[in-house]
């Protein structure tokens, strides 16, 4: 009895060494995991930051597909797309009017946009916002470009904008993204961005 009995635990523990060894080996590859998708973060977030800080803050350069956009305009009648503004660059501004950045940053596109007289086709994008709240918002800042109405942030979503403001600049075509500003633009800024990628001054 006292042989069977020591022999037992015996044998259970040696059948619990494979598993402790596969519990050891799964945590060790969970690490190594985690520390490669940590460096993988680390190294975009750096390379991004590092794109921003050579061209301007808030500012990297693209070149990537421009989504397709349709929607309906914020002053009266009729809808807002890329095809219409297409033969010269465009800048497109996702705002909304509960954005308290967004309020700095308007009063600075109008600017450029009333000074430029025409060279740049200017669409601001009001984003999940409430249709009387952004009208009043326009008139306040006095903009002078078309405004399309996404209500339903469906343009916002296609575009991968995930914090308000962000402007994208487009090709003349309308077709590809040249680059864009995750965050409020200043009238200095935005016509540094002008001139690097279309020589617009």
């Amino acid at each position: 009895m006292t042989n069977r009995e020591t022999a037992r635990p015996r044998a259970g523990r040696r059948t619990g060494r494979p598993r402790v060894l596969m519990a050891a080996s799964l945590l060790a590859a969970a690490a190594i995991l985690s520390a490669l998708t940590v460096l993988a973060i680390r190294w975009t977030t750096s390379s991004h930051a590092s794109a921003a800080a050579k061209s301007g803050l808030g500012f990297f350069r693209l070149d990537r597909p421009a989504p397709a956009l349709r929607l309906p305009n914020l002053r009266g009648a009729g809808t807002s797309d890329l095809t219409s503004l297409a033969g010269k660059p465009i800048v497109l501004n996702f705002w909304s009017s509960s954005c308290p950045p967004c309020k700095k940053e308007t009063p600075a596109l109008a600017s450029v946009a009333r000074t430029l007289g025409g060279k740049v086709s200017f669409l601001g994008i009001d984003s999940a916002d409430l249709r009387k709240s952004a009208s009043a918002f326009v008139a306040k800042y006095k903009v002078p470009y078309p405004i399309a109405f996404d209500q339903g942030a469906a343009a916002t979503s296609a575009y991968g904008v995930v914090a308000l403001p962000v402007t994208f600049f487009l090709s003349p075509s309308g077709k590809t993204i040249l680059g864009e500003n995750v965050g409020p633009l200043t009238s200095g800024r935005l016509r540094v961005i002008l001139s690097e990628l279309y020589h617009v001054t």
